[in-house]
């Protein structure tokens, strides 16, 4: 079976750490600490090269810490109940 970040990841076979799309596509589980030891080093080396995928980590890590500081009850209804069931989606496709 292909391991999870196999599938996204170039890394995982040798690739070339470009296009950045696949670097971006790991940042939610760089920034939880999800990744293998090996694909996280990868990682930050193509980081300390790329300053696109590192303001995208910026950028992703700022938009992560304002939505964390938000309450529910900051969100408009439609919204609450779009996000829960986005979340549900992911959660139930991850198991």
């Amino acid at each position: 079976m292909v391991g999870h970040h196999d599938q996204h990841w170039p890394l995982a076979t040798g690739y070339d750490m470009k296009p950045c799309s696949r670097v971006i596509s790991l940042l939610a589980d760089y920034l939880e600490r999800r990744l293998p030891a090996d694909v996280q080093a990868r990682l930050e080396r193509h980081l300390a090269d790329c300053e696109v995928c590192l303001r995208q980590l910026r950028t992703y890590e700022s938009t992560v810490s304002l939505l964390r500081s938000l309450q529910e009850e900051d969100l408009p209804g439609e919204l609450r109940l779009r996000l829960r069931a986005f979340i549900d989606r992911k959660h139930c496709s991850n198991n």
